[in-house]
């Protein structure tokens, strides 16, 4: 069984609004999840305050954890078992290019620029987190990269406005 993971606690600055909510958001993803088959998905809001913005399973970050990259080694600890990445910025997602991740087997997909967007990794369980150094790239350094062809487009990210 996969958990999928949305990511959904940042607090959007550059972009100016949640982008949890942005193009269907949180809810759009958690179907296009549900349409691929997955029985667990769990959303990570950041603060206690945001769990009631999101349906389903929802954890907030725990006040130990700093960072993302803290966020992260705390989830996979607790949920262990293959896990889905996503994040809420994919806003160009589709069910074709989530059910590829899923059956890929695990790595880190590249978008359409050839850049790795550990973000929407897919972790099979056996494989484990690196130490993290801080920054969330560092937990998948060595974890291969996956090439998505015409899928690539699905998984950029966006960060401000202008994206």
């Amino acid at each position: 069984m996969v958990t999928v993971v949305l990511l959904a606690g940042g607090k959007s600055r550059r972009m100016g609004q949640d982008k949890a909510k942005m193009r269907g958001g949180v809810e759009r993803l958690r179907s296009l999840a549900i349409q691929c088959g997955v029985e667990r998905i769990i959303t990570l809001c950041g603060d206690a305050s945001r769990q009631s913005l999101f349906e389903g399973e929802t954890w907030p970050d725990p006040p130990s954890c700093t960072s993302l990259s803290e966020v992260l080694e705390w989830a996979f600890e607790k949920i262990g078992g293959a896990i889905q990445l996503v994040s809420c910025d994919s806003f160009q997602l589709e069910r074709e290019g989530l059910a590829f991740l899923l059956a890929s087997g695990g790595g880190v997909p590249l978008d359409e620029k050839g850049v790795r967007q550990p973000l929407l990794a897919h972790c099979p369980s056996e494989w484990e987190l690196n130490s993290s150094e801080g920054r969330v790239s560092s937990l998948f350094s060595d974890f291969h990269s996956l090439e998505l062809g015409e899928l690539a487009i699905q998984m950029n990210n966006f960060n401000t406005p202008s994206d």
